[in-house]
């Protein structure tokens, strides 16, 4: 759907009164979003990539978007159905690659992480969702396999990998996980922050929001003990960075298939080759 239909269909629904205006939001991978302009306020409006390539359950976005709104963390879902999803607007910045690494934002990061994990799941109407970074994994090979991918020859080893973490590493403890801990996807409104971008959302391990803010803003090995330490207190030994660790190859392993699946899907005008061997580099 481009601009011009989006507008469109968003004239015709019933909530909104005279003309909208739609101005595209620079910088995110998978999704396109807007500020929409209409009614006198601004929204937020979310055209997804709604390929089950990607292995999204956009039921469970909406799910957890609302439950994040009622834990007081996430923007209101004004409307949605199976094409776009619109958000009441957050007034706020973007963190930056910059600010997500001062102390005193990871440590409001990780009060941020403790609510997903300890409040977010009382508000879902529907506890028994899941679709976990294992799940996501062997969707996306699934899905590689049947469009003979130029990676073909790489996703047995990928599917060896993916069992062998799962069964050294599954965890016995599970929370509720946002799962996509990108700079862009946290709001700060001077007050407080927010997160936005539930796509990925699903009980996993309650490293994984951690490896995520780690991997996905480029951390040190010292933020990453400090992000530990205030998340866990004393009480992080070896064997539980060395799951850290483990957990963060998982997530990469996950990313170099998105990437992969994007590289097929996707088109947006973005070097998904270029980004995918970067993130394969790492992994490896």
């Amino acid at each position: 759907m481009n601009k011009e239909q989006l507008v469109i269909k968003v004239q015709s629904l019933p909530y909104f009164e005279g003309k909208i205006k739609l101005e595209l939001i620079e910088g995110f991978m998978t999704n396109y979003n807007y500020i929409l302009y209409g009614n006198d306020k601004k929204y937020v409006l979310k055209l997804g990539n709604f390929s089950e390539s990607y292995g999204i359950i956009r039921s469970h976005e909406i799910e957890a978007s609302k439950a994040g709104h009622k834990a007081g963390i996430a923007p209101e879902v004004i409307y949605f159905d199976n094409e776009i999803i619109i958000f009441e607007y957050i007034r706020s910045n973007y963190l930056t690659p910059e600010k997500i690494k001062e102390k005193e934002t990871l440590k409001k990061i990780v009060i941020l992480i403790k609510v997903v994990h300890n409040e977010v799941a009382k508000y879902l109407n529907n506890p028994n969702m899941d679709n976990n970074i294992y799940q996501l994994i062997n969707k996306r090979i699934d899905y590689l396999k049947k469009t003979n991918s130029p990676y073909i020859d790489k996703l047995k080893n990928f599917l060896d990998d993916c069992k062998f973490f799962e069964q050294e590493f599954k965890s016995k403890e599970k929370v509720f996980t946002h799962n996509d801990l990108f700079y862009k996807n946290i709001l700060d409104d001077g007050k407080k922050l927010w997160l936005i971008d539930w796509e990925y959302s699903s009980f996993n391990s309650p490293y994984l929001d951690l490896v995520n803010l780690s991997k996905n803003n480029d951390l040190s090995k010292d933020d990453d003990n400090f992000i530990l330490k205030e998340y866990y207190g004393d009480s992080i030994t070896s064997k539980s960075k060395d799951k850290f660790y483990a957990l963060k190859c998982v997530s990469l392993l996950n990313e170099v298939l998105w990437g992969m699946v994007s590289e097929l899907t996707s088109k947006k005008d973005f070097n998904y080759k270029s980004y995918n061997d970067k993130v394969f580099d790492k992994y490896n």
